[in-house]
């Protein structure tokens, strides 16, 4: 299936699992089950993406991320309703992604040429943040878990976030 289309799948099965049922309950890998919600930014504006490309001529983004921000600007997904400030995954808007790579530019971390061209696109809590390295073409492997181990997921932001879904949130890459 196209990338486009599985994003657009994706969200719109989770927005109406929500509305039918007004919360998911979730497997845990321990065998619990947890209360959560989903909850979808509105979509990018295009001209909103046109700014960041003027801004920014020489990153590339993906075509399954782009797919996803056309669909919602970020989002929350698995926000835990029996825990207080449990979001499983927050995944940024595009302004909220640029606004926290320009301050891990700051870090020492991110003072080297193999840093620079990371863009943070979501955090998972107890992991860390999920980059996209920006100098990557579509077909590469362009998503990378936690800094500083420089592991890549062997698939796209679409594929990524289909099996994150199947798996409910659940840190499926390491089953």
């Amino acid at each position: 299936m196209e990338d486009s289309k599985k994003i657009l799948k994706i969200i719109e099965n989770l927005k109406l699992q929500m509305q039918e049922q007004k919360c998911i309950y979730r497997w845990l890998e321990d065998g619990t089950i947890d209360k959560v919600v989903c909850k979808f930014n509105a979509p990018i504006e295009l001209e909103e993406l046109q700014k960041i490309y003027q801004k920014y001529p020489n990153i590339k983004l993906p075509e399954s991320y782009i797919a996803f921000l056309k669909c919602s600007n970020g989002a929350q997904l698995y926000e835990s309703l029996t825990c207080k400030a449990s979001t499983i995954c927050t995944i940024y808007s595009l302004q909220e992604a640029f606004v926290h790579r320009e301050n891990l530019h700051q870090s020492i971390l991110f003072q080297n040429e193999d840093t620079k061209d990371l863009l943070p696109i979501l955090l998972l809590e107890d992991i860390g943040e999920i980059f996209l390295d920006t100098k990557v073409s579509d077909g590469e492997e362009y998503l990378l878990y936690p800094f500083p181990e420089d592991k890549r997921f062997p698939y796209s932001f679409a594929d990524w976030l289909g099996k994150f879904v199947v798996a409910q949130g659940n840190e499926y890459w390491n089953w």
